[in-house]
């Protein structure tokens, strides 16, 4: 079973009660009744203004998990949130700039480790989605919707696009812009049966099989 599908019904269901309740606009996470509703929910819930990349709210189960006075995140809060990220896990908030930034669609799921009231790491996974957007139609408002894992959960795409070497992430670039095989090894001085095994490697690091996903992969990422 997909352990993101869970969390992906609780959102719809936070949602549905924000929009029965007229609280999807800008401004209504620092308004009493929007902690209500995410206060209502068993998982941990932040609220990202996701133009600026910062948290603004939480709800109660996360304020605990962190040990956290306000519910509302202000001045030096965004600081020490960041710092509840361990380092291993920076890449999902690389992974939720592309995906905002590119205005992708659907959920967002990522893993995370987190540094809880008690100082110890904890393994969670999140559901993340747009909420709200700005006059110009652009994301504005996210929530994530979280809990701890209990199993394992796959890499994320980030993370993998970690794992290509320097020479494999030069064949990618040109793989992505139309080159064949023959041109890339002609441009590297190496011969096409070494292109070909970078290639292999590649799509088995990336999870990948074709062209089109590697470019998208760099489109999105910049690798």
């Amino acid at each position: 079973m997909n352990p993101f599908l869970p969390l992906q019904e609780e959102f719809d269901s936070i949602m549905a009660s924000l929009s029965s309740k007229s609280l999807l606009t800008e401004d209504s996470p620092n308004q009493e009744e929007f902690l209500e509703v995410i206060n209502g929910s068993d998982c941990l819930i932040t609220v990202h203004d996701v133009e600026y990349y910062r948290p603004v709210c939480i709800n109660d189960k996360m304020k605990y998990f962190y040990g956290f006075e306000n519910n509302l995140l202000k001045g030096f809060d965004h600081f020490y949130y960041l710092k509840t990220i361990h380092i291993s896990t920076y890449s999902a908030l690389i992974e939720s700039i592309a995906f905002f930034r590119h205005d992708q669609p659907g959920f967002l799921d990522l893993k995370y480790k987190l540094l809880n009231h008690e100082k110890a790491w904890k393994t969670t996974i999140g559901s993340t989605r747009t909420i709200i957007r700005d006059a110009r139609n652009k994301p504005k408002i996210a929530i994530t919707v979280m809990k701890e894992a209990v199993t394992v959960v796959p890499s994320s795409l980030y993370e993998n696009i970690s794992l290509p070497t320097s020479r494999e992430r030069e064949i990618a670039r040109y793989l992505s812009i139309g080159l064949t095989k023959k041109e890339i090894a002609d441009s590297l001085f190496i011969s096409p049966g070494t292109v070909v095994t970078h290639t292999k490697n590649i799509y088995r690091k990336l999870g990948i099989n074709k062209v089109s996903e590697l470019s998208r992969l760099i489109e999105l990422f910049d690798v």
